[in-house]
């Protein structure tokens, strides 16, 4: 109540508020205490942890609003604020991963780890939407993340909006409390779990559910991965063309590929008719 009372006041008598300028953000407008509730004299450091991997120009822009960038390694997400874990994708990883099923294992770890998880996908969503064969799969899709793995999903144009976008969530954290963000580690059986689920991912046709009922029903790894057909049908729950092919896999034979094709030089290549 403190700070809605002294935000409509300050609205109040604010000439750009009256005006109906949109173009200034809060932080220009309002005094700093109005903004974070309390009555400091100095405006308020905002920390974003960003994950050492992290090849983009976001902490660039991040810089040039004002916020401290730190980078050390993340376990999960690429941007860490205070109340916040942000994972950062372009619009076509976004989609390879949605149907891959790569980002509801991403989604699931974030989740037991930050209490809330952001998705920021950059790039010209409405051209992708547009390539996108069966759009009722990737809604679907999307409806599940949102709601079953608590996912929450923005779409954004550049680096700079995606900047703008971290800037606002680390200024506007769930709760407001003076203490940077905590990164928190995962145990190491969680870890142990995550890297057996990945790992049966790996076989044709798995995605995240179905290598949890493998690991559930024959146990390990390696009894996964010794099972017969007839195994992975009858114990595993599998069907028929499915376990057919995971065994096809497991028993082929490794081969070389073949050498590299001498790349053609410039003069040699002949111009289509």
């Amino acid at each position: 109540m403190l700070i809605r009372h002294r935000t409509a006041r300050a609205l109040d008598l604010c000439p750009l508020a009256a005006s109906g300028s949109a173009e200034r953000s809060l932080n220009e407008v309002l005094p700093n205490k109005v903004l974070w509730g309390k009555p400091t004299g100095r405006k308020k450091m905002v920390r974003v942890i960003v994950d050492e991997r992290e090849r983009s120009h976001i902490p660039t822009h991040l810089k040039k609003l004002g916020l401290t960038v730190d980078f050390k390694m993340l376990d999960e997400g690429d941007y860490l604020v205070p109340g916040y874990a942000i994972e950062r994708k372009s619009i076509q990883d976004f989609i390879s991963s949605l149907y891959s099923g790569r980002l509801f294992n991403q989604a699931y770890r974030m989740r037991q780890v930050h209490r809330f998880s952001i998705l920021a996908v950059e790039g010209d969503f409405f051209s992708a939407l547009g390539k996108i064969k069966n759009p009722r799969v990737f809604w679907g899709a999307l409806v599940s993340l949102s709601f079953e793995y608590d996912l929450r999903v923005f779409f954004t144009r550049s680096s700079e909006d995606t900047a703008e976008l971290i800037g606002i969530l680390a200024k506007h954290p769930p709760e407001l409390r003076s203490h940077p963000p905590i990164i928190v580690r995962k145990p190491k059986s969680s870890r142990l779990r995550e890297t057996q689920i990945a790992l049966i991912e790996g076989l044709p046709g798995v995605g995240a559910r179905l290598a949890v009922q493998l690991l559930k029903r024959l146990g390990t790894p390696r009894s996964i991965f010794l099972a017969t057909e007839a195994e992975l049908s009858a114990r595993g729950g599998l069907g028929r063309a499915k376990a057919a092919k995971i065994a096809s896999l497991l028993e082929a034979q490794y081969e070389e590929p073949d050498k590299k094709a001498a790349q053609l030089k410039l003069s040699e290549v002949r111009p289509q008719p």
